[in-house]
């Protein structure tokens, strides 16, 4: 079937005469006669009747009408989405980020975007072999890790590693902390599944620090939780809660530890200069929003 007869059968049912829907396709008469003719043989009904020079649905017609709009419809849609392909843009845009970076850095960010911009889907992955998620359709990857070197990426965000207190805590009116006296608290850590958690094990190590913490957990709004109530000290990347009361985390360089977060695309993705740009604003906004290291 083609599509060119299902719109002259369209344009002729809405004109009321073959003459008057020719003049709306800019086609001659005997053309659209034609293809009208080829349709109903196609779908073996008989789509008008002949009346006082005019033609009159038929009540297989009236039935198909509806069904012939949303065809073109629809056809139409493809047409656009295609244009939207070859000019690199995008309608739906699925971002791919570990927990903590999908809560406090992309939703925020998101919630920024106009309403002309692609609809978002954000989900969630580990942050081992999270890369592979581009081989698998997701649009953009943001994580703690570099990505590997045949991915198009970015330096989106430098945020600081933070040791969470309650308000209540000997610590709380200052506003850092190092290694060693970390090393000496009551320590409420993420599991080492987590990526800030790796990093700090990695920092207390290059300082010859051993890591026992009181407890480990594998929610950082837990851990976030457990401080509040004064249990000992938590250390993420998350925004705080509950009140708690960050202090920066200074190694024995006295240089504060930071995760990078890079975003990371496909080189051949068919949007990658779109990709790009919207790297380019969340660095923007992570600037604007933490500043560097916050």
């Amino acid at each position: 079937m083609e599509l060119r007869a299902v719109r002259c059968f369209v344009e002729v049912a809405d004109a009321g005469t073959v003459t008057a829907g020719a003049e709306r396709l800019g086609v001659g008469q005997p053309a659209v006669t034609r293809q009208i003719q080829q349709l109903e043989r196609q779908l073996k009904i008989r789509l008008f009747d002949r009346e006082d020079g005019r033609l009159r649905l038929t009540s297989a017609g009236r039935d198909v009408l509806p069904v012939a709009r949303r065809l073109l419809r629809q056809a139409e849609d493809v047409s656009t989405a295609a244009r939207g392909v070859a000019a690199g843009r995008l309608q739906h845009v699925r971002l791919v980020a570990p927990g903590t970076t999908r809560d406090d850095v992309l939703a925020p960010w998101v919630a920024t975007w106009g309403a002309y911009a692609p609809l978002p889907r954000i989900d969630e992955a580990q942050v081992d072999g999270i890369y592979q998620t581009l081989r698998r359709g997701a649009d953009l990857v943001v994580a703690p890790v570099a990505p590997p070197r045949d991915f198009a990426s970015s330096i989106v965000a430098e945020l600081g590693l933070w040791a969470y207190v309650a308000p209540t805590h000997p610590w709380a009116s200052r506003e850092g902390v190092d290694l060693t006296e970390l090393a000496e608290a009551d320590l409420l850590l993420l599991e080492r599944s987590f990526h800030a958690r790796r990093i700090f094990d990695a920092s207390m190590n290059a300082a010859g620090l051993g890591v026992e913490p009181t407890a480990q957990f594998g929610s950082p709004v837990v851990a976030q939780a457990v401080a509040a109530s004064g249990r000992g000290v938590c250390v993420l990347t998350d925004d705080p809660r509950f009140g708690l009361v960050p202090l920066a985390i200074h190694d024995d360089d006295g240089r504060a530890l930071t995760v990078r977060l890079h975003a990371a695309w496909q080189r051949g993705h068919h949007a990658a200069a779109t990709l790009e740009r919207l790297a380019g604003d969340l660095a923007s906004f992570t600037r604007e929003r933490y500043g560097r290291g916050r």
